[in-house]
C-alpha cells in the first residue's frame, strides 16, 4: 500500500520530469534540479558534479545549499572523495555520518562543514557516467528506501537531457559531442552555410514562355554536367579514384538518368511552369516516392540533386566561398554536392548538425577526400558562426573557442599524425617480418581504392577480400556477365601474380542497391549475404560465371561466400559453381580451373558446423565486424548500445582463438578480413592468437606494416595464452597497452586514447 510519503515523493517526480523538460539550456535545467530535489527530498543541500573527461575530474556545476561561488571551481578528482566512489562504483551511497567514511574528502570554500548525512546518486547515459547528483543533511541520517528510489529515478530521467543539452566548459572551451564522425583533427573558423535558396521554399509559379525555361533548364543540366567531370577529373590527378567513384554514384549518376530531365521539360512545356517549379514538381514526386518504398538514402541524393539543379539555375550555388580558407564548415545536411563541388584546401572539416538527413555517399566521400566530419551535433547555428572550432572525426567531439595553448596542442598533433604516416609510408614496400624472424601475410580489402591498383601490388601480399557489391552499387540495374567478368579480368590481371579472394554479392542490411528494394523489419537478421544469391539463384549464377571466366587467364581467383550459416548452403553454392564451369566448358571447350572455394565466419552457428565445413572448403576468413556484432547481440552503428560493441570481450577472444584451433587442425588457412586486422590494438590481439594471414583497407596497411615489423610474435603468443584465461574486456586489453608501451609504441598506437 503507498503511504503518504511515497505519493508526495511520485507526484513531485512527474512534476519535476515535465518542468524540466520545458527548459530551454542545461544552466536553467541544473539549477531547476537542485532546488527541486533538496525540496523534495527535504535535505539541506543538494549538488550536482557533471564529469570533466579531459581535465579527469567532477565539477560542481550547480548547488542549492554550499555556496554560489563555488559553481564551476570547485572539483575533485575522478577517484577523490565520496563523489568518486559513487562514480567508480556506479552505485548509490548512503551515510548517515559522512565525514567519517575513509574516502571522504573536505573541500575548503564550499560551505559543507555543518553537514553530515551524504546520499549519492550516478547519473549514467547509455552506460556511460555523466556525474554525480548528491542531497546532504545536517542531521546524523540514513535517507532511507524512498529518497534513494526518488534519486535513482529522477537521474535516470535527467541523463538523457543533460547528455543531449550540456557542453562541459572548461574557462573558454566548451565541448560537444556529436553521435558519430570520420576522419581525424581538423581546426579552423566555423562557417554556417545553407544553399541561398532551399528547394523547400520554391514555389510553383507559370511562365510566359516556356521555350526559355526549356533551354534555360538544358543549359543548367549541361553547365552540371561540365563541373561535375572537371571535378571527377581533379580528384583523378589527386589520385582519389576512391572518392570520384562515390561522387559519381551520388547525384552525379542522376545526371544521366533521362527520364529526370524528361519530366522537368513535361511540366515546363504541358504545365507552363517556371524551370524552378518545375524542378520542384519532380523532386516532390520522386522524393516521396523514394520515401514510401523505404528508400531513405536514395531520398536524400534526390534532394540533393534537386537543389543542386536550383542553385545552379538561379547561379546561387557557392560564390560566398571564394574569399575563405581554413573553415570548418557547419551545415545541416551533408551532400555529396558540397564535399565534392568546394575546393579541398578551403575546407578543413565539416560539423552536421542533423545527422539523419546526409547522405551517406558524402561521408563516405569526405572520409575519401581525407576530410574530418562530426554528425549529429547539436550546435546553435546563430551563435557559431566564425567561432574557432577544433573537431576530432575520430571521437566526434567539437571543442569551440579553445584557448590558443590548446589549438597549440591540436596542431602539433596533427603535425604528428602527418609525420607518422609519412614515417609508415616508407616501409612499406618491405617484407613484413617481426623481430623473431616470423612472415606476417597483409593483403588488401579492395572495392574501391584511392591509390591505383599498379602502385598497390607492390604493397600487398594480395586481396585478401574483394568486395564485389561496391560495382554493383555504381550500376543502374544488374551487371551482366560480360559486364562483371571484365570488372573481375582487370583486378585479376593487376594482381596477376598474386591471390584475389573475391566475396559473391554481399547486399542487405546496411548495403542495398536501389534497383533491389527488399523492405524488412530487421534487416540485419533478415535477407543478407548468401541468402540473397541463393534466393536470386540468376544473380549468383551470373556472377560465378563471369569470375570462372576472368580465372581461365590466370589462375589466381579465390572465392568466398558471406554470411554463411549452415552446410546446406555451402553445398548449394559449391554446386551451382560446378555447374557454371560445366556450362564454360560446353561452350568454350576448354577446361575450366576451379578456384579455391571458402566462406566467411561471420554467424556464430559456424562454431558447431565447422567440422562438417572444412570437408567442402579450402579455407576461413573472418570478417569481425559481424562476428563480433551478432555474438555479442550489438548493433555497433546504435549509439545506445554500440559501447557494448569489444573486440576485447572475452567472448570474442576465445571465439578467435577456437576458429584458429580448429583451422589448424583441419591444416586449412583462416585469415582475417574485418575492421579488427587494420586496428592496432587489434592488431596485437589477432598477432598473439596466431593469425599470420591479415587484410584490411589501404588506409590502414602501413601503420600495420610499420608495428608488425617492431613486435615478437613469441611474446604475444604468451600475452594471448593469458588473455584466454581472463574475463574481463579491460584486463585482456591493458596486457595489450602495457605490451605496446615496454615496446615504443605508444604513439603509433596512441595508447592515452585506449
Amino acid at each position: 500500500m503507498v503511504d503518504e510519503r511515497q505519493t508526495q515523493v511520485l507526484l513531485s517526480l512527474r512534476k519535476i520530469t515535465e518542468d524540466i523538460a520545458k527548459l530551454k539550456n542545461q544552466t536553467e535545467i541544473v539549477d531547476f534540479l537542485v532546488k527541486s530535489i533538496r525540496q523534495c527530498t527535504r535535505a539541506d543541500c543538494c549538488s550536482l558534479y557533471l564529469c570533466d573527461e579531459q581535465h579527469k575530474r567532477y565539477r560542481l556545476v550547480a548547488t542549492d545549499g554550499l555556496l554560489q561561488a563555488a559553481v564551476g571551481k570547485a572539483s575533485l578528482g575522478l577517484n577523490e572523495g565520496l563523489v568518486g566512489v559513487v562514480g567508480q562504483k556506479k552505485e548509490i551511497l548512503d551515510l548517515a555520518n559522512a565525514p567519517s567514511h575513509p574516502n571522504f574528502k573536505y573541500l575548503p570554500d564550499v560551505g559543507e562543514d555543518e553537514y553530515h548525512s551524504f546520499l549519492g546518486v550516478p547519473i549514467l547515459n547509455t552506460g556511460k557516467l555523466l556525474g554525480v547528483l548528491v542531497v546532504q543533511s545536517k542531521e546524523q541520517k540514513m535517507f532511507g528506501q524512498i529518497e534513494e528510489s526518488f534519486m535513482v529515478t529522477i537521474c535516470a530521467q535527467v541523463a538523457k537531457v543533460l547528455a543531449e543539452s550540456h557542453n562541459k566548459t572548461d574557462n573558454s572551451i566548451s565541448t560537444v559531442i556529436g553521435l558519430s564522425g570520420t576522419g581525424g583533427i581538423a581546426i579552423g573558423k566555423a562557417m554556417v552555410w545553407q544553399p541561398a535558396v532551399l528547394i523547400d521554399k520554391v514555389k510553383i509559379i507559370h511562365c510566359d514562355d516556356p521555350s526559355l525555361q526549356k533551354e534555360l533548364f538544358l543549359q543548367t543540366l549541361f553547365q552540371l554536367q561540365i563541373e561535375m567531370d572537371k571535378t571527377a577529373l581533379k580528384m583523378r590527378e589527386n589520385e582519389s579514384e576512391q572518392a570520384v567513384n562515390g561522387f559519381l554514384s551520388g547525384y552525379g549518376s542522376m545526371l544521366d538518368d533521362s527520364s529526370f530531365s524528361d519530366e522537368v521539360v513535361a511540366y515546363i512545356l504541358k504545365d507552363g511552369l517556371l524551370a524552378s517549379s518545375a524542378i520542384k514538381r519532380v523532386y516532390e514526386h520522386r522524393y516521396n516516392e523514394a520515401l514510401s518504398l523505404g528508400k531513405k538514402e536514395e531520398s536524400i541524393e534526390i534532394r540533393d540533386f534537386a537543389q543542386v539543379l536550383l542553385s545552379r539555375l538561379l547561379h546561387a550555388s557557392t560564390k560566398e566561398f571564394d574569399n575563405v580558407s581554413n573553415v570548418i564548415l557547419v551545415v545541416k545536411t551533408l551532400s555529396t554536392t558540397i564535399v565534392a563541388d568546394l575546393p579541398k584546401e578551403k575546407i578543413s572539416g565539416f560539423v552536421i548538425t542533423d545527422s539523419d538527413s546526409s547522405s551517406s555517399n558524402a561521408m563516405i566521400l569526405a572520409k575519401d577526400l581525407g576530410i574530418p566530419v562530426v554528425a549529429g551535433a547539436s550546435l546553435n547555428i546563430n551563435t557559431i558562426d566564425g567561432r574557432n572550432l577544433v573537431i576530432n572525426g575520430k571521437s566526434a567531439v567539437i571543442l569551440i573557442d579553445p584557448p590558443s595553448s590548446v589549438l597549440d596542442e591540436f596542431s602539433q598533433l596533427i603535425n604528428q599524425t602527418k609525420e607518422q604516416h609519412d614515417l609508415y609510408s616508407k616501409e612499406i614496400c618491405k617484407p613484413t617480418i617481426t623481430l623473431d624472424d616470423k612472415r606476417i601475410t597483409f593483403k588488401l580489402n579492395a572495392g574501391l581504392n584511392s591509390k591505383s591498383d599498379d602502385e598497390i601490388e607492390n604493397e600487398v601480399d594480395g586481396v585478401g577480400l574483394y568486395r564485389t557489391e561496391i560495382a554493383f552499387m555504381l550500376t543502374q540495374s544488374f551487371p551482366l556477365e560480360q559486364e562483371q567478368y571484365e570488372w573481375y579480368s582487370s583486378l585479376l590481371a593487376k594482381f596477376r601474380h598474386k591471390k584475389v579472394c573475391m566475396r559473391t554479392l554481399d547486399i542487405g542490411s546496411d548495403k542495398g542497391l536501389s534497383y533491389f528494394v527488399n523492405k524488412e523489419q530487421n534487416p540485419a537478421l533478415g535477407l543478407r549475404g548468401v541468402r540473397v544469391t541463393l534466393d536470386q539463384p540468376q544473380i549468383l549464377n551470373t556472377q560465378l560465371k563471369a569470375m570462372l571466366r576472368a580465372n581461365q587467364d590466370y589462375g589466381n581467383l579465390e572465392i568466398m561466400l558471406p554470411m554463411v550459416s549452415s552446410l546446406k548452403e555451402v553445398i548449394s553454392v559449391k554446386n551451382t559453381l560446378k555447374q557454371m564451369a560445366l556450362e564454360i566448358e560446353e561452350s568454350t571447350h576448354k577446361t575450366v580451373k576451379m578456384p579455391s572455394f571458402g566462406v566467411t565466419i561471420e554467424v556464430p552457428s559456424i562454431a558447431y558446423v565447422i567440422d562438417d565445413l572444412q570437408e567442402h572448403v579450402d579455407f576461413f576468413s573472418i570478417g569481425s565486424n559481424d562476428l563480433v556484432q551478432y555474438l555479442l547481440a550489438v548493433d555497433r552503428n546504435n549509439p545506445l548500445v554500440n559501447r557494448f560493441y569489444n573486440p576485447f570481450n572475452s567472448a570474442v577472444v576465445r571465439s578467435l582463438a577456437y576458429f584458429k584451433q580448429k583451422c589448424d587442425s583441419f591444416n586449412k588457412p583462416i585469415s582475417i578480413c574485418g575492421e579488427l586486422a587494420g586496428n592496432p590494438m587489434g592488431l596485437l590481439l589477432l598477432l598473439s592468437l596466431g593469425f599470420d594471414n591479415l587484410s584490411m583497407n589501404y588506409s590502414e596497411l602501413a601503420r600495420a606494416k610499420y608495428i608488425t615489423r617492431r613486435v615478437s610474435v613469441e611474446q604475444l603468443r604468451k600475452l594471448g595464452q593469458e588473455a584466454l584465461k581472463l574475463s574481463s574486456s579491460t584486463q585482456i586489453k591493458a596486457l595489450y597497452l602495457d605490451y605496446a608501451q615496454a615496446n615504443g609504441l605508444a604513439k603509433v598506437i596512441d595508447v592515452k586514447a585506449h
